[in-house]
């Protein structure tokens, strides 16, 4: 079977592997929010809100600024809330308490931030000016700039102003100029971990490499931060680069602060990485917790059938494709499936199989192949020759002799297998070896010194005429045994010629008392010195007459 690549994407860790991280920390929740990932930020912000190191106030404010994204003005509103009891002082939840109002009420969102701008925290701190400035700009205001322009007054070097006008820029799809300022930003700062993301998620599609070069400089300075490893495994991934990729996804997963939604992925690396027990020894244990979880299902097919074993393969293939709500499968998820039910002596179930997987993929040649086989192996002859026929008309251009040859003796075998106990019956038998007889005269055409051809073409033709009344399989059969004789490569195939031409023969001197059978003899003499233990030869000569 041909297994052929499109695919794909823990709590649980391969031998050997190091935890290196710290512990977890709210602030990889800051860095994801930063970098433009809100979704992840929430989930570290809130999964490590109680820890007793976690600033209750700043938790707060970024978790408001999550849902603030989000567009869930009710639940950002109470975390900045929360935020001020927390810590009064803190006016960073202030600010973003005037963002909320701003749409509805400006004039007194305008007040708050002066209220804000007036406390001790904000003297002259750029961060507080930057946070107001983002606030206009989130609510559309141009007064955006002066704000911004206060933060670079206090501290040029201050490297996130640099990160926003880069965010700016991106909003304008300018991202030449945005990737300037975030390489600033770096300058300044070359520990601010979310520009080199955003640095690198411009570049990327230009020029990976520089990317990943990129991510590699920042994991050296930041190497526990989970955003970096994430990134850095991530990058490997897209590039293709898996064993890399597999190595650094172990050092993240091996970080608390890793999303249990990337446990799958690090499957999928190890698979790709053809570590099939790894893989499916950590795939099982996410299906343990998460029974549906889609991609888990679809390694769990994947990892059993590459380990042969075909029996749990095919149990993991039928949880996986009976995964609710209608997902959406790909062609490999059905020949890997296929492969599985060949395996398990479940052709005929195979074939349905493989018929998904072309009508998912109607160009793919290769799955025609597949079916082909399936038809075979579940004994449909005439399907697997059509299968193969409809192959070759769609890849017409580069159709091969063998090819000719393989179709031909697909008919073959389906005329021979084919039932004749009515005339339609007899028909469509007849019509089999037709098309395998014109096939063979193709190969016959194109590859004149090979034996197989004429000797295929005798067999057609002495299928079209099974009582050898006829001869139409004579001519061939002598060019076969002209060609076997020159090199004797194939005795088995030289002692079926010389039997059909002793018994065509026979049939003829037999119907015309032909004294001594002497082309008969000839014929089934020559047998004897390619197979001088041929009994029924033997027993046939010894009855003629002399």
């Amino acid at each position: 079977m041909r297994l052929k690549f499109l695919l794909l994407s823990s709590l649980i860790f391969i031998g050997g592997m190091a935890a290196t991280a710290l512990g977890a920390s709210y602030t990889d929740g800051i860095e994801y929010f930063k970098a433009g990932q809100p979704e992840r930020a929430k989930i570290i912000l809130e999964r490590t809100f109680n820890d007793p190191a976690t600033n209750k106030a700043e938790a707060c404010y970024y978790l408001g600024e999550v849902y603030s994204k989000m567009n869930k003005n009710d639940s950002a509103s109470y975390y900045y809330k929360m935020g001020l009891a927390a810590d009064p002082t803190y006016v960073f939840n202030k600010i973003g308490e005037a963002k909320l109002l701003m749409k509805s009420n400006l004039k007194e969102a305008e007040s708050m931030i002066k209220d804000a701008l007036k406390e001790k925290m904000s003297k002259k701190n750029p961060a507080v000016y930057l946070a107001v400035a983002q606030a206009y700009y989130q609510n559309l205001i141009p007064e955006y700039q002066k704000y911004l322009d206060k933060a670079l007054d206090y501290d040029k070097k201050f490297a996130e102003t640099y990160m926003f006008e880069g965010d700016i820029l991106v909003d304008r799809q300018q991202y030449g100029d945005a990737a300037g300022y975030y390489e600033m930003a770096i300058n300044f700062d070359p520990n601010c971990v979310p520009a080199y993301v955003k640095y690198s998620n411009i570049y990327f599609p230009i020029n990976a490499q520089s990317a990943i070069q990129k991510l590699e400089t920042l994991l050296q300075l930041a190497p526990n931060s989970a955003l970096a490893q994430r990134e850095m495994a991530e990058a490997y991934y897209k590039n293709g680069q898996y064993g890399k990729a597999v190595d650094a996804y172990g050092l993240y997963m091996s970080n608390p602060n890793h999303f249990d939604s990337d446990q799958a992925r690090y499957g999928a690396l190890l698979f790709f990485d053809k570590k099939y027990e790894e893989s499916l020894d950590l795939i099982n244990k996410v299906l343990e917790s998460d029974p549906d979880n889609f991609v888990a299902k679809r390694l769990a097919m994947y990892d059993n059938y590459e380990l042969k074993r075909y029996a749990d393969g095919v149990a993991a293939a039928e949880k996986f494709m009976s995964s609710p709500n209608n997902p959406q499968f790909n062609s490999r998820d059905y020949l890997t499936y296929g492969y599985l039910l060949i395996k398990n002596d479940q052709p005929d179930k195979a074939v349905s199989v493989f018929e998904k997987a072309i009508a998912i993929e109607p160009t793919n040649l290769d799955l025609y192949k597949e079916l082909s086989d399936a038809y075979r192996s579940a004994g449909d002859y005439v399907k697997s020759a059509d299968a193969y026929n409809e192959y070759m008309k769609l890849d017409s251009a580069n159709v091969r002799v063998q090819d000719y040859f393989i179709l031909g003796g697909a008919y073959y075998q389906a005329a021979a297998t084919a039932a004749d106990s009515t005339d339609v019956e007899k028909a469509e038998k007849t019509r089999l070896y037709l098309a395998a007889d014109s096939l063979f005269k193709i190969v016959i055409e194109r590859a004149p010194e090979d034996y197989r051809g004429h000797l295929w073409r005798a067999r057609a033709n002495a299928g079209l005429d099974p009582e050898t009344t006829m001869g139409t399989a004579k001519p061939y059969y002598e060019a076969a045994m002209a060609i076997l004789e020159k090199d004797n490569n194939n005795p088995r195939a030289l002692v079926e010629c010389y039997k059909y031409l002793g018994y065509y023969n026979y049939l003829k001197e037999h119907e015309n008392n032909v004294k001594g059978f002497p082309q008969t003899r000839f014929y089934w003499e020559k047998v004897l010195t390619v197979d001088p233990e041929a009994a029924d030869i033997k027993g046939a000569l010894e009855q003629l007459p002399k």
